[in-house]
């Protein structure tokens, strides 16, 4: 006769350390052997669930930890299940008066008034993937979005919801004999990031025409890539959001001068007076 005891685990995680346990847990996933799942529903083929899908966040890396536990194992025991509920922020302050807290909150209401605008001013992860509505992608390190924008301006004006803040960014290249650089291959977690922000219809439609025997492509399948390819390529092209405008008439003449998005126009003119600002301080009296 078996017997299930529920338990009640309460397990905390510093921010910091929540991508190790992230790490430890898709490594023993990896070791033990990785979960499969039909690609039809006949259940003739199957693949390999990658480790990033299976624990794509800190609750599943526990959750993977917990049943990963050899004790339990040895003693007979096996884990089940496991419920994960929403974590409870706890916000540490030290011992201030009144007066410091109005000050403190009149402060980041004014950080919020003059700065983010729609969140293009925070930090995320300092590596964003920007999605091109023609089915292209670029990967680029930047500290916020808007510095993302300022930076891919070089080669086409970019919307900020077709940026991605990338958590594990890892690209091979190698050098050829005729001195070009090529691309090698993206690290699994970055490969699979990819693969769902960019293109997930044609990631499907790899999943079920890939030869069963690990051979060519039959005509039909063949077909079906080319279909979903074009499918990708277009799907975001006839559907681009308006590019947000500019604060400042400076800055929408600016905008439509250089025929680019708002928030780098933004950050031109803010370069500019900034720039004003501090040659007129420089000089003898004050600044007109």
């Amino acid at each position: 006769m078996r017997k299930t005891i529920k338990l009640e685990v309460e397990v905390t995680l510093d921010e910091g350390v929540e991508q190790p346990a992230i790490q430890v847990a898709r490594e023993h996933y990896r070791k033990v052997g990785q979960a499969t799942e039909p690609l039809d529903d006949k259940g003739d083929r199957w693949r390999e669930v990658p480790a990033p899908e299976f624990i794509p966040d800190a609750e599943a890396a526990i959750m993977e930890l917990i049943g990963a536990n050899d004790l339990l194992e040895k003693a007979g025991a096996q884990v089940t299940a496991v419920s994960v509920l929403e974590p409870q922020v706890e916000e540490l302050r030290p011992q201030e008066s009144p007066e410091t807290g109005l000050q403190d909150a009149a402060r980041l209401k004014g950080q919020a008034d003059v700065g983010s605008e729609n969140g293009l001013d925070e930090f995320e992860t300092g590596v964003y993937l920007c999605r091109w509505p023609n089915g292209d992608f670029s990967l680029l390190t930047a500290n916020t979005r808007r510095e993302a924008l300022v930076q891919l301006d070089e080669w086409a004006a970019a919307h900020p919801s077709q940026l991605f803040p990338v958590d594990s960014c890892m690209v091979d290249f190698r050098l050829n004999d005729m001195g070009e650089i090529e691309l090698g291959q993206f690290g699994e977690e970055t490969e699979y990031f990819i693969w769902e922000t960019c293109y997930p219809e044609l990631r499907t439609v790899l999943a079920n025409v890939i030869p069963e025997d690990g051979g060519e492509y039959t005509a039909e399948a063949k077909e079906s890539i080319r279909q979903a390819v074009q499918h990708e390529r277009a799907r975001l092209w006839k559907n681009q959001p308006e590019g947000p405008q500019a604060e400042t008439e400076i800055g929408r003449t600016l905008q439509k001068a250089l025929r680019t998005v708002g928030p780098v126009a933004d950050y031109y003119v803010q370069a500019m007076a900034h720039r004003i600002f501090k040659s007129t301080e420089d000089k003898a009296g004050k600044p007109n």
